[in-house]
């Protein structure tokens, strides 16, 4: 009876992961390119964010890391909410501080267009799950 019971519990917890938190919020990961190369790199900062199209709602920003791939995070908990999403995508280089003591410059190398949802020509439908959606920016 004991082993069955310890069966009974390792089901539960396994099934319990697969599950997820239940918190309702679907996983969205991507990656993202500029003029077909890697958006991300060491001297490079970048982001991805997804604002509800029918307005409302928090927005959730994945950083773009260093080989150009990010996660979407609502405020501290991974993933977004299903729905459709406006989308904009920021890529700056940062240069270091000229002297010790100021602070690191960032310039924005991606097209301006891109970084605003409203401009950028982005627009995704986030369904429950997992979902892998890339982004493609063009500096011509």
């Amino acid at each position: 009876m004991k082993a069955g019971r310890i069966v009974f519990l390792c089901l539960a917890v396994a099934g319990s992961s697969l599950s997820g938190c239940g918190n309702g919020l679907a996983s969205v990961s991507g990656t993202v390119t500029l003029d077909g190369q890697t958006a991300g790199g060491t001297d490079r900062y970048g982001t991805v964010s997804f604002y509800r199209e029918s307005g409302g709602g928090a927005p959730a920003i994945g950083i773009i890391d260093e080989s150009g791939h990010y996660v979407l995070k609502t405020g501290s908990q991974d993933g977004i909410e299903p729905g459709t999403y406006l989308v904009g995508v920021a890529i700056k280089k940062v240069t270091p501080p000229a002297s010790p003591g100021d602070m690191p410059q960032a310039k924005l190398i991606s097209p301006a267009k891109y970084a605003s949802v409203v401009q950028s020509g982005f627009k995704e439908v986030v369904k429950t799950g997992r979902n892998s959606i890339d982004f493609s920016l063009s500096s011509k």
